[in-house]
């Protein structure tokens, strides 16, 4: 957990997405686990699966280049709405102990979490110095009413005497031996939703950390996923459980707007210190169930919401909508019938995880769908304004594509009709295609390339002749889109839809 949080922590070179993200042990493995453990699989040969789990995620990784493109935010809000759905049950158990608790003890769990709950919400909005550290007071309010309402659920005394405070880690180191097929299989399918969550956890610290943010950033989620990658393998070498980013964490670091790399780094040596001493590490393990579940109800509300925001960022068509449909779904299914999952399906016995790999399938079988494309022939005149504002709209209602990148695209027609008309064309003959993030348009002209753009575009430059003319309003027609390219007879632009 340590080496992951210091890894993302990294922001220069080729590993690390540069985010202060804390690590838990990865919930989407535990199926895995579990279906060896039942199997009478050596901790040793998991090491080795783990090995080999990291191995593949380094590959895949390696072969993309632009993975925001094959999971984009639908599926990273996918993937953040059911962590915080997935916390809602383990609330629930914790306050009713699986329905065995009497309602009196229940009504007294209540007086101690709607204080407690109450305290971070006013200390969070307050814009006071504190405001941070809400969730530690809030905890700290529902310690000191468990002490006073419920001391038997506080053991810390007998715990903390049968754990030392100082025990040396005995790493298991991998054994290749008896490895299967089926097992490495096993091991490799929690990789997708691994990466649909981390890349779902970067994504909103991206948004937390811009005001501007329009659109997940490529290099830190790619470098992150490398992180990610590397952790697997250093966990399998060590024999330890993988680890992964912990969207409570983030999500109260998003909350809190403490996204300091320096806390990433506190947080290292601190799990480093909790590996050398059992006696810490128990201390926090027995926390009273009713401070455990009052924290747990915060970062919920704030993955739930977030997770919507992560699915909602770009215009949701029909697809985009059953990509996020369908996924959630499938993770509410084994919230639903957990039993039914654990026999049947014990290594997608996860929400996160049936509910992402259901989200992905869907999405990678409809994309060829996604590729849509219209030529149109507009005259060159006083109507082209008119015409282009039409059919902008008209193609962008179709596609689902952000106003904005549409809008641009408009302004394009209408500048480029300029040029045009000093060219002495009387049409305008443009292709518009729109890909999973982007729009492309190709316009078709007469005679040669078309000349540069204006590298240092000013008015004045209209009256210094025919060229300056049409490299001026070239560059008035091209500079809001992200890549230009010129061949004869040919202009390519391509405009992100963000």
């Amino acid at each position: 957990m340590a080496i992951l949080t210091l890894a993302h922590a990294m922001w220069r070179g080729p590993v690390g997405a540069g985010y202060q993200m804390a690590s838990i042990p990865a919930p989407v493995f535990v199926g895995a686990y579990l279906v060896c453990a039942a199997n009478g699989v050596a901790i040793d040969q998991i090491a080795a699966l783990v090995v080999i789990s990291g191995v593949v995620a380094i590959g895949l990784v390696l072969l993309m280049p632009r993975p925001e493109k094959i999971f984009p935010s639908e599926l990273a809000g996918v993937s953040v709405f059911l962590l915080g759905a997935s916390l809602l049950p383990l609330v629930f158990d914790l306050l009713s102990d699986k329905g065995q608790l009497a309602p009196a003890v229940i009504m007294m769990e209540m007086a101690i979490i709607i204080p407690a709950f109450m305290i971070m919400m006013v200390v969070v909005l307050s814009r006071l110095p504190i405001a941070p550290f809400a969730v530690i007071i809030g905890a700290t309010l529902g310690l000191m009413l468990a002490a006073w309402l419920m001391p038997e659920q506080l053991q810390f005394a007998t715990a903390l005497a049968s754990n030392p405070w100082l025990a040396v880690p005995q790493p298991i180191l991998p054994r290749f031996e008896g490895i299967t097929l089926g097992l490495v299989i096993m091991f490799v399918i929690p990789i997708l939703p691994t990466f649909i969550s981390l890349l779902g956890s970067l994504t909103a610290l991206q948004r937390a950390a811009d005001a501007d943010w329009k659109k997940p950033d490529s290099p830190p989620l790619r470098r992150g996923l490398l992180a990610s990658s590397l952790s697997i393998v250093a966990a399998g070498l060590l024999g330890g459980m993988v680890a992964s980013p912990s969207s409570a964490c983030y999500s109260l670091s998003i909350a809190n707007r403490a996204l300091s790399r320096h806390i990433a780094f506190l947080g290292a040596a601190f799990l480093c210190a909790m590996a050398f001493s059992p006696q810490i590490a128990a201390f926090f393990g027995l926390l009273p169930k009713t401070v455990q579940a009052v924290m747990l109800i915060y970062v919920a509300v704030i993955m739930l919401v977030s997770g919507i925001q992560l699915i909602t960022a770009r215009m949701l068509d029909t697809r985009r909508t059953l990509v996020a449909g369908v996924g959630i779904f499938a993770g509410m299914s084994v919230l639903i019938l957990p039993g039914v999952f654990r026999i049947y399906l014990p290594a997608l016995a996860s929400p996160l995880s049936f509910g992402c790999l259901a989200a992905l399938l869907v999405h990678l079988l409809t994309l060829p769908l996604v590729t849509r494309q219209a030529s149109l022939s507009l005259p060159v005149g006083a109507s082209l304004p008119r015409l282009a504002e039409d059919e902008t709209i008209r193609l962008g209602g179709a596609w689902a594509t952000h106003r904005a990148t549409m809008q641009k695209v408009e302004n394009f027609l209408i500048e480029i009709g300029e040029v045009m008309a000093l060219r002495g064309e009387n049409t305008i003959n443009v292709a518009i295609r729109h890909l999973e993030g982007e729009v492309s348009v190709v316009l078709k002209h007469q005679g040669g390339m078309l000349p540069a753009p204006s590298s240092q575009p000013a008015v004045l430059s209209l009256d210094n002749g025919m060229d300056d003319d049409v490299a001026f309003i070239l560059w008035l027609a091209v500079r809001q889109a992200s890549t230009v390219e010129r061949k004869a007879g040919e202009l390519r632009l391509t405009f992100l839809d963000a």
